[in-house]
């Protein structure tokens, strides 16, 4: 199917398509175009199962490290070494593929968007049918309420308005008008001539001509998108990747040295195995993968207290690297919800040389100073007792549709008239009861032409006349205005002042809407007072000599925190950049007030960025931070730009037309109550409260998260490589292995495994977010790391490997064994309490300020305590009781870093 439909006439598209614009197809034909265009929907491609997807998970080289430790420990016959490291391994592909799996559902979920049937012209004749048998060529019946089933070109359409929020953003009813024919190449969100599958019909009725189905549609093409989304490898995921390589090749090549050098003096060769094997232990950290996911998920705990649910735990992390924060506009800044803002009224605007002559027309009525408002922000200014105020809504009421707050679209009103019922409510008024006193004789409906509308209604004094619409429209058919308790003629220096004013708020983005009114003669409306057959009588009233009671400014006001929390992104060193459907006017001025934009810079269009080389892109888009009137696809460009340029990008969003950009951001965000199923299920982070600010929090917790994960790879590493330098010293020397592989696992999964997730709940420090963001190339070794790993490292492992020797030379090789295990495990327990800080010792921040860690250590030492007294556990341990002194001896060493914390610290 060919695209331009838009800059073609209805009677073009319908030739093309061999459609009667009376009778429709044929059902004939519709089955033939069924058979040849297939069934009206997203086609879902085939999802790997669970078990791919489990499988999946051991491509990981620190997974098949461990793997390989599982069948050497299996061949030589340590089979409760090899059941825990297994245990380990599965545990965590399960993790990975049950997140995985869910995130697959994101494509199935825009059915959700599809309406279950369609109203169609067909052999002259109108039936309901499945949204699935729509084909090419059919005429569609549009009806307020109903979704459209698939892209069309309007044939005829009267006072049409549609909510294309779902694929622009853009929060207010488009009017559509079937007589345009609009350039080729016209962005989407202008294509007035056009409605588009899953878009949601406000108001007035069409016919329209279906031009494409299923894929085919804008919403098959987002599915296509959602598909072709590669999400970026997060910088944990890396450098895990990295540390899997660099532990991988060191064990290797460390076993092999030892392997050779056992050979060379003649040791057996199942000694020299089992020597390897207990170094590979020892040298690969079983309880690094497990204690990092605990980490992140006890995050998603305390994200999920903020207002975030997390999808994918290593979104946590990735928050803290992030560079640039793409947010869309309507829902994500704003409310997504149109309210009252403002209520100006003639004398707010009064020029006093203009009009100081009455009008004969008697009024009542009193001012109402500081009742409006001049930002976007929705502020309870105004006076709901003052009768003034109650004047101007009731009338804009009556000349409105909508009888009913926002909150239920189903109900096909338009959401402008239900702001203006809503602030109605909020100021006391009755609406069913102003219906009931004020009965309809006659109406005019809005129109995009007309861009107004009136009615007639009954009062006691006679019929009135009340019109609200656009301002360039209404005000020039008044020939008064109301100042406090007067109408006085409306001067040409008032209308200057109202079309300044008028401007002035259209430069914010905000809709301006006039109200004005007229009473008619009671002479002159008895006619129009004896029943209600002026209704469909257009002429039975005129819209002229009017009497203007003020203007309303309506807007999608702005968050509460959004201002806030756009600056503590800058103060953190994280771009804010706005990426929305909307006016570019509308876009900008949003940008202002948050800060996003200063008063020099300017936005860019969706339609400029097609305008630029492929290659000039990335540069382009880091150049600005306002995209208005972009697509699904602008929004992956603008993504993928941001990505060539080194920017870990995280992108906000609620619409359809943001999933793609979602799942291809590092970071999706999406909201979660006024977001879509698609938008959520594309994200790896969901807010709650759909606050921004909640993402301000959600990055400091992952700025906490990933400094705790660099304390407890610090200390779990170092206390590793004390393991390994341990047992390469003794084999060198020819000493007795002075740790057997179950010890050895033993310390690597209870005794570190618990100190290190009690430091995962280290507080953050104060000035974690007064800092930039961490390079996206930043290794994970990087700020002196990996020379306090060596130090502490090399000292574990040599005051083990003199406790062995000591125990050699004084007693046996069992009791040296024993004092070689405890040795190890306590001094590692102490020097946990020192990995709190990597610039302060634990004495200066407080030894109970982190009481989870403390707790871990006791608990964990008593294990360690345990294994050496209990008989049992001596048997399974193969180790022996300890005296006072020899227990002494153990804490003195353990200690003394401590106590010159300075120097063992900073090494």
């Amino acid at each position: 199917m060919r695209a331009g439909y838009h800059s073609e006439s209805p009677h073009e598209v319908l030739l093309h398509f061999g459609t009667d614009a009376a009778r429709g197809l044929s059902r004939k034909e519709a089955r033939r175009r069924l058979k040849r265009y297939g069934p009206n929907r997203i086609i879902k491609r085939k999802r790997p199962g669970f078990l791919s997807i489990f499988t999946g998970q051991f491509q990981d080289l620190m997974v098949l490290t461990l793997l390989g430790a599982t069948v050497i420990s299996a061949a030589m016959g340590e089979f409760i070494d090899s059941l825990v490291i297994a245990c380990i391994v599965a545990l965590n592909a399960i993790l990975g593929a049950v997140q995985e799996y869910k995130a697959e559902e994101a494509l199935e979920l825009l059915e959700n968007y599809a309406p279950p049937s369609a109203v169609v012209v067909r052999d002259g004749a109108e039936q309901e049918i499945d949204r699935e048998e729509v084909v090419p060529g059919d005429l569609l019946v549009l009806t307020p309420g109903q979704r459209v089933a698939a892209d069309a070109r309007l044939v005829e359409a009267t006072f049409l308005q549609v909510e294309e929020a779902v694929l622009t953003g853009e929060a207010l009813p488009v009017s559509k008008d079937a007589s345009l024919i609009l350039p080729y190449g016209t962005p989407l969100p202008e294509r007035k001539n056009m409605v588009f599958a899953g878009t949601l019909i406000t108001r007035g009725k069409a016919l329209a001509v279906v031009t494409a189905t299923g894929m085919e549609t804008e919403m098959g093409k987002i599915a296509g998108l959602l598909s072709s989304a590669t999400g970026q490898k997060t910088p944990l995921e890396t450098r895990l990747e990295s540390l899997g390589k660099v532990i991988l090749v060191i064990c290797l090549a460390i076993c092999a040295v030892l392997g050779v050098l056992g050979l060379m003096r003649g040791m057996p060769f199942h000694e020299v195995f089992l020597a390897a094997v207990s170094l590979a232990v020892a040298a690969i950290p079983e309880g690094l993968p497990a204690t990092v996911t605990l980490c992140l998920a006890i995050g998603v705990q305390r994200m999920a207290k903020n207002g975030a649910i997390v999808r994918k735990l290593e979104a946590i992390e990735t928050l803290g690297s992030v560079t640039v924060i793409c947010t869309d506009k309507t829902g994500t800044l704003t409310k997504n919800k149109m309210e009252v803002v403002e209520i100006v009224l003639p004398e707010d605007l009064r020029v006093p040389s203009e009009g100081t002559r009455a009008s004969s027309q008697e009024t009542t009525g009193t001012s109402v100073p500081g009742h409006g408002v001049g930002g976007r922000e929705s502020r309870s200014h105004f006076k709901y007792g003052d009768r003034r105020f109650r004047e101007i809504l009731e009338v804009a009421v009556l000349a409105s549709d909508a009888r009913h707050p926002p909150g239920d679209r189903s109900l096909g009103e338009d959401p402008t008239e239900q702001a203006i019922v809503a602030r109605s409510l909020d100021a006391g008024i009755d609406v069913a009861f102003l219906d009931e006193r004020h009965p309809r004789l006659a109406e005019r409906s809005f129109s995009p032409e007309r861009r107004m509308m009136s009615t007639k209604v009954k009062t006691s004094e006679g019929a009135l006349i009340c019109v609200k619409g656009a301002t360039d429209t209404v005000i020039p058919l008044c020939r008064s205005q109301k100042v406090q308790d007067r109408v006085m003629d409306l001067g040409p220096k008032d209308r200057e002042a109202w079309e300044k004013w008028v401007d002035s708020r259209a430069s914010k983005g905000m809709r301006v809407l006039a109200v004005a009114k007229r009473m008619e003669a009671q002479g002159s409306g008895n006619r129009a007072l004896k029943g209600l057959q002026e209704v469909t009588d257009p002429e039975g009233y005129q819209e002229t000599g009017l009497v203007l009671l003020g203007c309303l400014v309506l807007a999608d006001p702005l968050r509460p925190q959004a201002k806030d929390s756009v600056e503590k992104c800058k103060i953190a060193g994280i771009r804010p950049v706005l990426v929305t459907g909307d006016h570019l006017r509308t876009a900008e001025s949003v940008a202002r007030e948050t800060r996003i934009l200063s008063r020099e810079e300017e936005g860019i269009t969706g339609e400029m960025l097609d305008r630029i080389p492929e290659s000039q892109i990335p540069s382009v888009v880091e150049s600005y931070r306002v995209f208005a009137r972009v697509s699904p696809v602008h929004k992956l460009k603008i993504v993928r730009g941001l990505k060539k340029k080194g920017h870990v990008v995280a992108m906000t969003g609620d619409g359809i037309n943001d999933a793609p950009a979602l799942k291809e951001a590092a970071v999706g965000v999406a909201m979660g109550c006024s977001g879509t199923d698609v938008a959520r299920e594309s994200s790896s982070i969901i807010l709650v409260d759909d606050d921004f600010s909640t993402i301000v929090k959600a990055i400091e917790e992952g700025r906490c998260i990933y400094e705790n994960i660099r304390k407890f790879i610090r200390y779990l590493l170092s206390c590793n490589l004390g393991e390994v330098i341990t047992m390469a010293v003794s084999a060198i020397l020819g000493l007795p292995l002075p740790l057997s592989p179950i010890q050895l696992l033993w310390t690597n999964l209870v005794t570190d495994g618990l100190p290190a997730l009690a430091l995962s709940m280290e507080p953050p420090d104060r000035d974690i977010m007064k800092k930039p963001p961490r390079d996206p190339r930043e290794g994970i070794f990087s700020h002196g790391l990996l020379g306090k790993i060596l130090t502490r490292g090399a000292y574990v492992g040599g005051v083990t490997t003199l406790m062995f020797v000591a125990g050699l030379k004084l007693w046996d090789v069992k009791t040296a064994s024993t004092m070689a295990f405890a040795t190890l495990v306590t001094v590692q327990l102490v020097f946990a309490l020192d990995c709190r800080s990597e610039t302060k010792s634990f004495l200066e921040i407080g030894l109970f300020s982190n009481m989870y860690l403390v707790g871990a250590c006791v608990i964990s030492w008593l294990m360690l305590y345990a294994t050496v007294c209990l008989q049992p556990l001596r048997v399974v341990f193969d180790t022996v009781p300890l005296s006072i002194s020899q227990w002494l001896g153990i804490f003195f060493v353990s200690v003394l870093p401590a106590v010159f914390g300075v120097v063992f610290r900073k090494g």
